[in-house]
């Protein structure tokens, strides 16, 4: 487990970070306001951490928690004072993780998922040089996530995902994808079972049959921009309005040599955006499913037909 700073890998902390924690037990069979919880023997409560626990302590990890209360669902459970080691001994800590709603049966590839993370807390000797030339010191992420499998219905929806950068900005994610299921991730990702050759071209196949319904992902700046502009100045011995200046005249120059008007209305969209830091949403809403594979061939061909096939718009709030 190494808990270096890279954007590419907040989510995929969070959610080990969430994994880790959710181990915890609830009280035994209990009543409360006149109701009576089911809830788990001890028994079931440690063969339910192990499960939970076992990727990141086959890693080498290590975690503790402060206290655990019953959640406000049937089997939500919240968790606090969360800290987790890596085999590097480096730790972040979580605040509270309040799990709503988990696929017990499932817990290395859960079908649903609801829950919620309070100041993740990532210190200063878990973070890279990249963190330090932005100026960070620490990162503190609260984050959101639900998300549901319909096998039935061959659906996976993200009802939303928020995941909260304090010090640099706020990325939410909302998506909709169809003819897919859990069991058909688990062969296109999975061993081919005893005595049958593995299908190299399972995930290709898996592809050609997914389709996108609809789309939203959204990144609210704070100070990633700011300090972005920073960053450069220092690095090439100028002014941040002099560093700012030469990026918006690089994206200017980018707008020149762009060969549709799809690619330049992504680059007028970059210039608004670093001169004035807002929200950046980009939407997908195409009049029917869109197929995944026809859209990465179209990204490769024509940036114009992939905006009219997914039903693209990107704007700054």
């Amino acid at each position: 487990m190494n808990f270096t700073f890279r954007r590419d890998r907040c989510v995929a902390l969070i959610f080990a970070a969430a994994l880790a924690s959710a181990w915890v037990a609830t009280p035994l069979v209990r009543a409360e306001q006149g109701r009576v919880f089911t809830v788990q023997s001890e028994a079931d409560l440690k063969k339910r951490a192990d499960s939970l626990l076992k990727g990141i302590t086959d890693a080498g990890g290590k975690v503790t928690y402060g206290s655990v209360e019953k959640g406000d669902k049937d089997d939500g459970v919240v968790i606090k004072n969360v800290e987790i080691t890596g085999p590097d001994n480096k730790k972040v800590t979580i605040e509270q993780v309040d799990v709503r709603k988990y696929d017990w049966d499932n817990p290395q590839k859960p079908k649903h998922i609801d829950f919620s993370i309070k100041k993740l807390v990532i210190p200063p000797d878990a973070l890279d040089k990249e963190a330090g030339e932005l100026g960070l010191t620490s990162l503190t992420i609260n984050a959101d996530f639900d998300y549901a499998f319909d096998d039935a219905k061959k659906t996976f929806e993200i009802s939303g995902i928020v995941v909260d950068i304090v010090e640099l900005g706020e990325v939410r994610l909302k998506l909709k994808l169809v003819g897919l299921a859990m069991a058909d991730i688990k062969n296109a990702t999975g061993d081919a079972p005893p005595g049958q050759k593995k299908d190299d071209e399972a995930g290709m196949k898996l592809l050609a049959n997914v389709n996108l319904a609809g789309a939203t992902l959204s990144f609210k700046d704070k100070s990633l921009v700011e300090r972005m502009i920073r960053a450069e100045a220092k690095k090439k011995n100028m002014s941040e309005q002099a560093a700012k200046a030469k990026m918006l005249e690089d994206l200017a120059e980018q707008r020149k040599k762009a060969e549709d008007d799809a690619t330049r209305e992504i680059v007028d969209t970059a210039i608004k955006f670093l001169t004035n830091p807002g929200t950046i949403e980009i939407t997908s809403a195409p009049g029917a499913p869109a197929n995944l594979m026809m859209a990465f061939m179209a990204i490769m061909s024509s940036p114009g037909t992939l905006k009219q096939m997914l039903g693209l718009t990107v704007a700054v709030k």
